[in-house]
């Protein structure tokens, strides 16, 4: 009987030091892609640079880009996209200006009525500037298909779709390296090459 005793305890003792352990939930996609656009919605200044390439099933081009963001507004200079050879892109709390490669100047209030006018092409620079970030921008959610790891598969938003094709990791961070638009006829692709860009808490 006292044997029987002892034994017990010793069971009892047992289970009172082991340790139990719980399986945290693996953390959902929307929830990391929500994680995701807290820390790059937040970041005021970056630059990006690559290919694009723009069709409107009539006629189309592709060139060199590279895109600037900083607190105040975005520069953009474009090389030989659309035909027209070299063309700058200011866009600050004034307006947006366009300069041609043949030297002339054009501005207006809003960008994206602006590159329409003078440009003939819908693009639709300033929620352009969320879609390369693998945002999506304000105003209209629109829907989307995220990935288990939090980034974008397709988005379609303001009349367009936006499909991700490929990502790469820049110093933890993961972002687009190639994505496409469409709307009607239009296509835009853009392959990234360089990103610049600097979150200081994204390993938070």
């Amino acid at each position: 009987m006292k044997r029987l005793y002892l034994l017990a305890c010793a069971l009892l003792l047992l289970h009172a030091c082991t340790t139990v352990t719980v399986k945290q939930p693996a953390m959902d996609g929307r929830d990391a892609y929500a994680e995701r656009a807290d820390v790059l919605g937040a970041t005021s200044e970056w630059g990006l640079g690559g290919r694009i390439s723009l069709d409107d099933g009539d006629e189309g081009g592709s060139g060199k880009f590279r895109w600037v963001v900083h607190s105040n507004g975005s520069d953009l200079d474009f090389r030989g996209a659309i035909g027209r050879g070299a063309w700058h892109l200011s866009v600050g709390p004034d307006g947006a200006v366009l300069r041609e490669a043949d030297g002339i100047e054009n501005r207006a209030p809003d960008v994206n009525s602006l590159v329409h006018e003078r440009l003939g092409w819908p693009l639709p620079l300033d929620a352009l500037q969320w879609w390369v970030r693998g945002l999506v921008a304000p105003g209209d959610e629109g829907t989307k298909q995220v990935s288990s790891a939090g980034t974008l598969v397709v988005l379609q938003q303001h009349g367009w779709s936006i499909t991700y094709k490929r990502y790469t990791t820049i110093s933890g961070l993961v972002l687009p390296a190639r994505l496409e638009a469409t709307r009607d006829k239009y296509r835009i692709k853009l392959a990234i090459s360089t990103w610049d860009i600097d979150v200081d808490d994204h390993s938070e």
